[in-house]
């Protein structure tokens, strides 16, 4: 039995202990989290208010229209899915297939670092079925209903270039959302994979991702819609909100139903499967918070960066894996949201647009210097070999990039971010290729090329 004496002394003493290492434990957490949120340059505010144009809309809704025409002409892997005809050559199909297997030569690992076996190999090119390809193939068109990955061969194996490749599965492309259309080009021998055509590049995707209908029911920029605008969006089966049923990305489009209250939560069409596995457009929710937007966003350099913002810090996804993003994806979908399609290459979208200047075009680093010197902040690349990035402006006389990076050599070893970020160009100074800023390979503006412009400019005159 404890004295009053023993139980003044464990009241005094005991429980404040406690106290204090709850709250020790509570600022070891917190202090990291509040000085990164402190931080002026992780604030989106503090780059916009280094902008005299702001608020200056880029291109009008016509002009995208004219530079997503022109990507389109440049890149073999888009297409309008719309637009799409109701045939498709059987050699035009062979040759998509093939080339996706031979990029993918040589002596393969898993995930595991074990060889992969020349029978497996040989396994994988006989499902894929290239002797039942039709002389014309009939194009059947489709919506995702479940996320899906777009890989280089019909295999969920992962393969690797060699042993200790970390994330980096060679054959994987990128993924396919829900809501997001497709044309399906060619089946598998087992019928579990279809070889699909997405807005921006072909590839292999399980066939029980998607829902089969008409071209009539895909979704056309000419009807009222909705688009994502936060990096990912709940979607609910009831209007109570209870049950979440799939999750949208940042740059999706829904169709709904204008007519509601301000506090009513948003009704929009999501595609199912029916019985038969065809397209079925069901009733689904919103809550009325999400962060949507009626039609595309304004194409604003404000607009561009706090939508880049609304991924800070999110974990790094190579090729989609996950439904996480990369650095050209984390690109893609930010510009998605003022109705661009962009490719999903970091190269190629390196050279969309008005391109200031560009190693691939054989100019001086000098003029890669004096490019980014005067990039305009917001809707300017920056690529390196492999790797894209957001210019978003200069602090302290220094250029800094908002991008979904990996991780970069230090001179020592790899240093791994592994997220969304914001850096400086300096990062890799001590690395025998230099800092980021020495390897720029090109520095591009998101805008219809100037000699473009121009002729348009006297066309319309």
């Amino acid at each position: 039995m404890h004295s009053a004496g023993t139980d003044s002394k464990y009241l005094n003493l005991d429980i404040p202990r406690k106290i204090a290492i709850g709250l020790l434990f509570a600022l070891l957490f917190l202090i990291p989290v509040l000085s990164y949120a402190a931080t002026p340059i992780n604030n989106p505010e503090f780059w916009i208010k280094k902008l005299k144009n702001a608020d200056e809309t880029v291109l009008s809704s016509e002009e995208i229209d004219t530079l997503n025409s022109m990507i389109l002409e440049s890149i073999d892997h888009m297409t309008d899915i719309g637009s799409m005809p109701d045939y498709v050559s059987g050699d035009r199909v062979f040759e998509w297939l093939w080339t996706g297997f031979i990029l993918n030569p040589g002596v393969k690992y898993d995930s595991s670092g074990q060889r992969l076996s020349e029978g497996f190999l040989d396994s994988v090119a006989y499902n894929m079925g290239l002797d039942a390809i039709a002389e014309e193939g009939e194009v059947r068109f489709g919506v995702v209903v479940t996320r899906g990955d777009i890989r280089a061969l019909p295999t969920d194996t992962a393969m690797f270039a060699g042993r200790g490749r970390g994330g980096f599965d060679t054959i994987q492309y990128t993924s396919a959302h829900p809501s997001e259309p497709v044309a399906l080009l060619h089946t598998s021998r087992d019928g579990e994979w279809g070889f699909f055509q997405t807005s921006t590049l072909r590839g292999w995707m399980r066939m029980d991702r998607v829902a089969f209908g008409s071209r009539e029911d895909l979704i056309s920029r000419d009807e009222d819609f909705l688009v994502v605008t936060g990096s990912k969006v709940r979607i609910y089966g009831d209007p109570s909100m209870k049950k979440p049923i799939s999750e949208v990305k940042m740059g999706a489009l829904l169709r709904y139903d204008a007519q509601r209250g301000a506090k009513e939560p948003w009704k929009v069409l999501f595609p199912e499967k029916g019985e038969q596995g065809e397209l079925v457009w069901t009733e689904a929710y919103l809550s009325p918070k999400a962060d949507v937007h009626e039609g595309y966003l304004s194409y604003t350099r404000r607009n561009i960066i706090i939508q880049a913002f609304k991924m800070l810090g999110e974990e790094y996804g190579w090729g989609g894996k996950d439904g996480r993003r990369d650095c050209s994806l984390f690109i893609k979908d930010l510009f998605a949201t003022v109705g661009l399609n962009l490719p999903r290459n970091s190269r190629q979208q390196g050279s969309t647009g008005d391109v200031k200047a560009s190693r691939a075009a054989a100019s001086q680093y000098s003029e890669i210097t004096e490019a980014l010197r005067s990039a305009d902040p917001g809707i300017t690349l920056l690529t390196l070999n492999g790797h894209v990035m957001l210019h978003i402006g200069d602090h302290k006389g220094k250029p800094y990039v908002i991008h979904q990076i990996f991780g970069y050599n230090d001179g020592r070893r790899m240093k791994l971010i592994n997220k969304t970020a914001v850096t400086g160009l300096d990062l890799g100074k001590r690395s025998r290729a230099g800092s980021f800023q020495k390897r720029l390979r090109s520095v591009t503006e998101v805008t219809i090329p100037e000699r473009r412009a121009e002729a348009l400019s006297d066309k319309s005159v």
